[in-house]
């Protein structure tokens, strides 16, 4: 056998694509990682795998006795970054972890969540990665089996929320090194529902960008992962959810309208006791608002899907909660945009307008993006129409918060 310098060499040059390795030693590596070969190797597409920058990194939490085994880690990772990388080959710390931290974990997410929903900006960024940080700390601990089985999605979870709020302060890049740290945690928890989220939000935020295909490889990964485990009706409409936006970006309304019939049928099944809590956001507010913005998106290539997207973004925006300011900004400019693409220009001013007063009321570069592109889309119209005018020229004076 080559040394072991030899073989951290060999793998080094698998992850970064530069071979593949041999049939022998993917037998052996499925063997070190205790894990089928066809997950290692033969299942994922290599293009995904480029996206998700895979490699083969472990969480390496020691035993109660506060021995590791750092040869036979019992889990592989589809998700990987530089900045998991990182976290998790540090010598683990000597702490005990208990139940009191898990705890801690859930809740800082539920409440960054929260405090981002309602104002966005550095402030609550900053401190989402702080706490991940902590988190991190936390997962190089010491700890139990049944500390392990929640305190892994906890800290993948709050990688989630770190990831978004991210994103919507325009950091992208940080955005997906959180959602695939995320991953890698997720997958080594053995939480594959929660894992198939955060590549949902990986391929929501490409489509967002501008990559849908690279959306299309991480849907992909998600429908695997969810293929091979138990998940609730509820995650299985997200994952579908997700689909149909990527199609809608991509112009093709026959597959997105049948991802949102399947969204709309698993959702319809109603919450089970299995659901997790990081999907309790995802109620028939949130799909409305992806059905209406689905139609926003396919107008752009057939202006008569704008009529279709009206209903469903009034009812989510009917049903939103008082908190969900940033939902209510985006909601107002999805409408604005749809009517503009049917050419209904008092309504499309209309609701920019009420969209621009509440985006006032936040620091989301998300939001603003949003509406600089709707100004943009509305520039043929402004001498036809002196309030779109207005509106447009208060949108480009919008701040740059990126």
């Amino acid at each position: 056998m080559p040394s072991h310098d030899s073989l951290l060499r060999m793998l080094k040059g698998w992850e970064k694509g530069d071979h593949e390795p041999s049939d022998f030693y993917r037998s052996l590596w499925a063997l070190v990682y205790d894990a089928p070969e066809r997950m290692l190797f033969a299942e994922l597409p290599p293009s995904a795998l480029s996206v998700l920058g895979l490699g083969l990194v472990a969480v390496e939490s020691t035993t109660a006795d506060g021995q590791g085994d750092p040869m036979k880690r019992r889990n592989v990772l589809l998700g990987g970054s530089l900045l998991g990388s990182f976290a998790f080959v540090s010598p683990p710390d000597p702490y005990r972890i208990g139940m009191s931290e898990v705890r801690e974990v859930s809740f800082a997410a539920r409440s960054l969540q929260r405090w981002d929903r309602q104002f966005g900006g550095w402030v609550p960024y900053q401190a989402a990665a702080g706490y991940v940080d902590s988190a991190i700390r936390l997962v190089r601990g010491s700890y139990p089996d049944r500390v392990r089985h929640q305190l892994l999605p906890a800290v993948a979870d709050l990688c989630a929320v770190a990831g978004w709020i991210a994103y919507d302060i325009g950091r992208f890049d940080e955005s997906q090194q959180y959602f695939a740290l995320g991953v890698q945690i997720a997958q080594q928890g053995e939480d594959a529902a929660l894992a198939a989220r955060l590549l949902c939000d990986m391929a929501r935020v490409n489509a967002d960008l501008g990559n849908p295909m690279q959306s299309v490889e991480l849907l992909g990964l998600a429908n695997h992962l969810t293929g091979q485990s138990e998940v609730t009706p509820t995650v299985m409409a997200k994952v579908s959810s997700m689909e149909a936006k990527t199609y809608a970006i991509l112009g093709r309304p026959e597959p997105c309208q049948r991802a949102l019939s399947a969204a709309e049928s698993q959702l319809a099944r109603g919450t089970s006791s299995k659901d997790p809590t990081w999907i309790t956001y995802f109620n028939d507010a949130q799909l409305s608002g992806v059905i209406g913005s689905c139609f926003r998106d396919l107008a752009a290539f057939d202006p008569r899907q704008a009529l279709r997207a009206e209903e469903p973004i009034r009812h989510a925006m009917a049903m939103r909660g008082k908190e969900q300011i940033r939902n209510q900004a985006l909601d107002r400019s999805n409408l604005a945009t749809a009517r503009l693409r049917r050419r209904e220009l008092d309504g499309a001013a209309e609701q920019a307008q009420a969209a621009l007063e509440v985006a006032a009321r936040l620091k989301s570069h998300r939001v603003n993006m949003r509406l600089r592109m709707l100004a943009k889309q509305a520039t043929l119209f402004k001498r036809q129409h002196a309030d779109l005018a207005v509106v447009c020229d208060r949108i480009d004076l919008l701040p740059e918060l990126a």
